[in-house]
């Protein structure tokens, strides 16, 4: 028997589907998208969370209470445009939760006046203020890429009239309504980029998101759990106890679960928001993750010839940088591009030979 013909025909499969995750690589539309990030600590003037850079895009998720203010700083030269974006959550809980929005500082020419259930520290008696009209209705929206849904309150989009510090201001504007306790976030900036550390750290950053919604921790992750579990029973059952099977079969289960995970919360969004074309983004989104996992595991299955670890390399690159299998299925995949894998053997070493009779 021809084992190198055979080797061969196992490799045509995967290369055809790993032909086909770079050809969707290729077409994918660049996802718009905030960085997230989680404020805390900000119910001050003087502490005010700062922005080091106001254009581009952040998102900043926050919990208000009631009669509590949250702040957020960042210096502008004069012209540079301000853009600032406040939404809650669709959770129908927070229904009667009314988060508003101003802006604190030098040269607004006819400057709104304070409303009458926001008092200010002496700090900001010299700047003016410049107060976000309400959008009205708060329809739900359905952002694709997290995926997550919310409502829309109000936004301010102009250029800044001096160079100088300037305060967001969040505070609730429920007029005593109750159970008027409630999520919000604060989109800064219109530049949408990411860094290199905030593109590979984002699919983890958005479990926050995901508890800013409502969900549960336990639910967030039980695809990843379960994912893992499968990935050890078929370790177990499988007479090929590798390190590279093991290490390549946890990556792709992982790859899975983040295609799980995506569909998951797009359902769990979809009962808060309108159905719209954007739902086939995250559905190419989930069958990127799903396509990364089956060739994850399809590779880890077959034999390591330097092909093999090649893809499997070049594959974790790509995880890594699509944000799937929550940074560790990457680093796994990575390694399994390294570890040895001979037919036989456990975690690299000879297994032991039956005496024959």
């Amino acid at each position: 028997m021809n084992t190198d013909r055979v080797a061969c025909s196992s490799v045509k499969p995967t290369l055809c589907l790993f032909a086909a995750l770079l050809i969707m690589i290729s077409l994918a539309i660049p996802a718009s998208a905030h960085v997230p990030l989680t404020a805390g600590g900000n119910e001050n003037l003087s502490s005010a969370m700062h922005i080091s850079d106001p254009g581009k895009s952040w998102a900043v998720y926050g919990t208000l209470d009631k009669d509590i203010v949250h702040y957020y700083s960042f210096d502008l030269e004069e012209g540079e445009r301000i853009y600032l974006s406040l939404f809650k959550t669709a959770d129908l809980l927070e229904k009667d939760f009314l988060p508003a929005l101003l802006l604190l500082g030098p040269g607004f020419g006819g400057s709104s006046h304070l409303p009458e259930n926001l008092k200010l520290p002496p700090q900001a008696s010299s700047l003016k203020i410049l107060v976000a009209e309400s959008r009205g209705a708060f329809p739900a929206v359905y952002e694709p890429f997290g995926p997550s849904s919310f409502r829309e309150v109000a936004e301010l989009n102009l250029s800044a009239p001096k160079s100088a510090r300037y305060y967001a201001v969040v505070y609730d504007n429920s007029n005593g309504k109750a159970n008027a306790v409630g999520h919000y976030g604060l989109a800064v900036g219109y530049r949408e980029e990411f860094g290199f550390l905030e593109r590979i750290t984002t699919p983890v950053r958005l479990i926050s998101v995901y508890l800013w919604e409502g969900q549960s921790l336990a639910v967030i992750l039980i695809p990843y759990l379960v994912a893992e579990i499968l990935a050890l029973l078929m370790f177990w059952r499988s007479s090929r106890k590798t390190s590279y099977f093991l290490a390549g079969s946890l990556a792709g289960f992982l790859f899975l679960a983040s295609s799980a995970s995506v569909l998951t919360q797009m359902v769990f969004n979809l009962t808060r928001a309108p159905f719209g074309p954007e739902v086939y983004i995250t559905l190419a989104i989930a069958f990127l993750h799903a396509l990364l996992g089956v060739v994850t595991i399809r590779l880890a299955r077959g034999e390591a010839g330097l092909l093999q670890r090649v893809l499997l390399a070049v594959i974790g690159t790509i995880a890594l940088l699509a944000g799937s299998g929550l940074i560790m299925g990457p680093i796994l995949a990575l390694a399994a591009s390294l570890l040895p894998s001979r037919s036989g053997s456990i975690f690299g070493k000879p297994a032991a030979k039956t005496p024959e009779k």
